[in-house]
């Protein structure tokens, strides 16, 4: 609490002096008196080690930090702590070998409403937004304002795939909210940009500009959606999937192969396999990891396969992801790698 630095011998010393002190000062005042006050009077009126002591209450002090962290309108944290929670983490990640996800949301056309309803009704939205992202981000998960309309979520140990998934639930929970001023309705959206260290970038300057550049390929792409920073540049996405996957052949149901996954792109799934497949064999895939809650059924299209030294690289085409419904990543994928909707019901809806 002093900042003072002694010797094991002088803060004993010191320490009794203290007790007695306080003992001194109870029957002086004829009251109770807190240790922390008899030891900041002894320390300089005593000993006289504190020259220019400054009594801060301790829950003034807390305030005065929260405060200092926390942007005044949306109750995220601001763009200061933002700095420091960012590198923090990625030394964090350093030191394990590990990684996370940084998330870059922007509300779409956000000077339109600040010009049509006005910059209070702009401000009611941001208060909503955060308070969606609070809601749907998990407890680890930092949710901050980067600026202006700008919002990001620092997403600690966390794939892309599932970076992708707490994305894609904010941004439709975003689109559902319906917000009200002064008597008018109106409603918003949001776009976001997802990068990933160290898949996409090594350092902080450039993996924010990774998840900047994600955000304006949304904002190019319409709006109200998420993209993935693609580090190869692709005109598709890439997700990094490095996990096992079980592969059953349509036509040979008994017949069942574990590979290793690869990662996702809008073309499909890239995987590899001790063994060929003959290019167009009909496969159905069963994803599982453990971010997700249930395991994937696709049913998918063998398109490309090369050989290596020990295993082959397998490229499926996605023809239907099965059950979506209630499985979020299912949801996610389908929506970022472009498979129709109308593929997506055909199980649900056999007459179409």
């Amino acid at each position: 609490m002093t900042h003072l630095e002694f010797s094991t011998q002088d803060a004993k010393a010191n320490w009794d002096n203290i007790l007695k002190h306080q003992n001194l000062l109870e029957v002086k005042l004829d009251r109770p008196v807190k240790l922390i006050t008899a030891m900041c009077d002894y320390f300089s009126d005593v000993s006289k080690h504190l020259q220019t002591p400054t009594m801060i209450e301790l829950q003034a002090l807390e305030e005065t930090r929260k405060i200092s962290r926390t942007d005044g309108l949306t109750g995220l944290f601001n763009r200061r702590f933002f700095d420091e929670a960012l590198d923090g983490e990625i030394n964090r990640a350093i030191r394990n070998d590990g990684n996370f996800t940084l998330i870059f949301f922007d509300l779409d056309n956000f000077k339109k409403l600040n010009d049509t309803q006005g910059h209070q009704a702009g401000d009611l939205t941001l208060k909503r937004v955060a308070e969606i992202m609070i809601v749907e981000k998990r407890t680890e998960d930092i949710a901050c304002r980067y600026g202006g309309e700008e919002l990001v979520l620092i997403l600690p140990e966390t794939k892309k795939v599932s970076a992708l998934v707490i994305a894609e639930r904010i941004r439709q929970k975003v689109e559902e909210a319906e917000l009200e001023f002064e008597g008018n309705s109106f409603g918003v959206t949001l776009s976001g940009g997802v990068a990933a260290y160290p898949l996409d970038a090594q350092n902080i300057k450039s993996l924010i500009h990774a998840a900047d550049i994600a955000l304006y390929q949304a904002k190019e792409n319409g709006r109200n959606r998420i993209c993935l920073h693609d580090l190869d540049k692709r005109h598709y996405i890439r997700i990094d999937f490095a996990e096992e996957v079980q592969v059953i052949k349509v036509d040979q149901e008994s017949e069942q192969l574990n590979v290793q996954g690869k990662n996702f792109s809008n073309s499909g799934l890239l995987f590899e396999s001790p063994v060929a497949i003959e290019i167009g064999t009909q496969i159905q895939i069963q994803i599982a990891d453990k971010s997700i809650s249930k395991p994937i059924i696709v049913k998918a299209q063998v398109a490309r396969v090369e050989k290596f030294k020990s295993y082959y690289d397998i490229g499926v085409s996605f023809v239907e992801i099965d059950d979506t419904d209630g499985n979020e990543i299912a949801q996610a994928l389908a929506k970022n790698l472009g498979i129709p909707a109308s593929s997506l019901n055909q199980k649900k809806n056999p007459e179409n």
